[in-house]
């Protein structure tokens, strides 16, 4: 059998006096999971600590500790507690005996105060009960130590520890989970705490205009041509320009669209190419406002032209929207080789 290294299981939220004989008493706050308070799995053989992520088979010796430090560190019953037993319950059903899948009795110190020292937790030892079928169906359990009073059928005034565990199926084997210790916020003090009532005054913002911004002499080259399926095909980006609404009041929305116009060789001017083979799929770079959306891509070759742009939803955030566009250029097979020029007009428009 291998020999483990010593390492937490499980986060620590209240720790035991790490000495020899100690005992760790239950914790006014519960764990998240519901244990008094964390419990670490120790090798019964070894006394180490399995670290977190340790697969254990359904029979193999693992006893627990209120410790991370100290194996030895002791669990403390409540007074009118009169037996322990382990046992394997459902999850939220820790509480209540009759909902137990298994259990044993187990025992507590001779002669000490009610005290509880490495209670084992090897799942095949709960015999009371069905056991096997935790093994057979695996699963979530939560599995632990109980005190008990009247002579087995109700839990004691406190008492109660227990690790959730996930099961494999046949094999039985399993893990236990990580404590997830709850923040205990402190109860605040009215004697220190006061509200004051506070009242601020606005004015209303001056109702501002819808305008286009296009740098001057922008223009935007198609190049890098390449054969493309037999075609001479070209890419760009159109530039960014910039919608800026500061109608605040009236938050009309808006609609900008393009016109493109066909393409003429600089050479020859009577050799053309129609504005349709220009593809145009507009972005957005950056926006202040809310509901700006761009409009499906023109694709080069299919283009109609006017076409949508983009857009902004009337009732939404007004702001200052920056645009450009991807473009691509495919040339008809039978057009000449050369430099073509159009020219491409924005139109902005208030819904």
């Amino acid at each position: 059998m291998n020999k483990l290294h010593s390492k937490r299981i499980l986060a620590v939220s209240l720790v035991a006096a790490a000495i020899f004989g100690a005992s760790a008493t239950s914790a006014s706050a519960a764990e998240k999971n519901g244990s008094d308070i964390p419990v670490y799995l120790i090798d019964a053989i070894t006394e180490e600590t399995f670290p977190a992520t340790a697969v254990h088979p359904f029979d193999y010796d693992v006893v627990v500790s209120a410790s991370a430090t100290n194996p030895m560190a002791r669990f403390q019953c409540s007074a009118d507690t009169e037996i322990v037993r382990t046992f394997i319950s459902p999850v939220g059903s820790e509480r209540l005996i009759q909902s137990w899948t298994a259990s044993a009795p187990s025992g507590m110190i001779p002669g000490s105060n009610k005290e509880i020292q490495q209670y084992p937790m090897t799942l095949s030892a709960n015999i009371n009960g069905s056991v096997m079928s935790v093994k057979a169906n695996g699963g979530t359990y939560s599995a632990g130590l109980a005190c008990l009073k009247y002579n087995g059928v109700a839990m004691a005034a406190s008492g109660l520890w227990f690790a959730t565990i996930d099961v494999k199926p046949v094999t039985g084997e399993w893990t236990a989970r990580a404590f997830e210790t709850p923040v205990v916020v402190p109860p605040v003090d009215t004697n220190l705490t006061g509200e004051i009532a506070l009242e601020a005054t606005t004015v209303t913002a001056p109702e501002g205009v819808l305008s286009l911004s296009v740098p001057t002499g922008a223009s935007a080259t198609i190049g890098s041509p390449t054969l493309v399926d037999g075609l001479s095909t070209s890419t760009g980006t159109l530039g960014q320009i910039t919608v800026n609404d500061g109608r605040v009041q009236s938050k009309a929305g808006w609609t900008l669209t393009t016109t493109v116009a066909d393409f003429v060789n600089k050479a020859d001017a009577t050799n053309t190419i129609p504005a349709k083979q220009l593809g145009v799929a507009p972005k957005v770079v950056s926006t202040t406002a809310a509901g700006v959306t761009t409009a499906p891509a023109q694709v080069a070759g299919s283009a109609t032209y006017p076409s949508a742009f983009a857009t902004a939803t009337a009732n939404t955030a007004v702001g200052t929207t920056v645009l450009d566009a991807d473009l691509k250029f495919v040339a008809p097979a039978d057009k000449l080789a050369g430099t073509y020029t159009s020219k491409m007009t924005l139109t902005l428009a208030s819904k």
